[in-house]
């Protein structure tokens, strides 16, 4: 299943009218209102009101690109994969941190740790890069295709550069054909994109800590799960 392009090229934003217009409806449009109210039920609950695992996602241990950790998946990496709703994790687990670590680390040295989405050049994400090489080993990780705990273990590792996607998310935005080259192309077509997102992080309040792709994903997530909360 191809989430992300492959291509070289840079891709056009023309390739995304549905999705881009979603996102800035979101972030800066009609939707913003619930957007804001979304980002503070997800991380900041109140008592009494129900709790949402994947608050934690970024949070626990410290992030997984924390200097120290940055360039190898611990097995904080794998556990924090639970509060995304994740758990069969045993033979991912040991193919991980174990059986492909060293190529594992390779690949995460060549993926910048100090850049976010709207500031890296669309080499990052590629054919040729070294993401798109992590990503593809991340998913054979397990024994099974596994697209959905790729995102997920790459965005534990680079919660700035990487965005966490699964179905739910694919569905709310209709499906793209390409994550990246859609949230990629949404950020550098217009710069002020990324603090419209920064200015919704600060007014849903305690979560700066959060990174912008994480709060698109949590904002887009409750769209497509707005009855009862589950981990996510």
């Amino acid at each position: 299943m191809q989430v992300h392009s492959t291509s070289r090229r840079v891709p056009s934003a023309q390739a995304y009218p549905r999705e881009h217009g979603l996102l800035d409806r979101c972030v800066r449009g009609t939707d913003r209102a619930e957007s804001v109210a979304s980002l503070g039920r997800y991380f900041n609950q109140d008592d009494g009101a129900p709790r949402y695992t994947g608050r934690w996602f970024e949070r626990f241990a410290g992030t997984g690109d924390q200097p120290v950790f940055a360039d190898t998946v611990t097995e904080c990496d794998v556990l924090a994969l639970n509060f995304l709703g994740i758990t069969d994790l045993a033979d991912v687990a040991v193919d991980v941190t174990m059986t492909h670590a060293a190529e594992i680390s390779a690949l995460l040295a060549a993926i910048p740790s100090d850049l976010s989405m709207h500031e890296a050049p669309w080499e990052v994400y590629s054919e040729a890069s070294a993401a798109t090489q992590l990503w593809q080993l991340f998913k054979r990780c397990g024994g099974k295709d596994r697209w959905v705990t790729a995102n997920k273990l790459l965005a534990r590792k680079r919660p700035r550069l990487l965005p966490v996607y699964d179905s739910r998310v694919k569905a709310v935005l209709g499906q793209p054909d390409s994550i990246w080259a859609c949230l990629w192309t949404w950020f550098h077509a217009d710069g002020a994109r990324a603090a419209a997102v920064a200015d919704l992080r600060a007014e849903a309040g305690d979560v700066d800590d959060i990174s912008l792709l994480r709060c698109l994903d949590v904002v887009l997530w409750m769209r497509a799960n707005s009855s009862s909360p589950t981990a996510a």
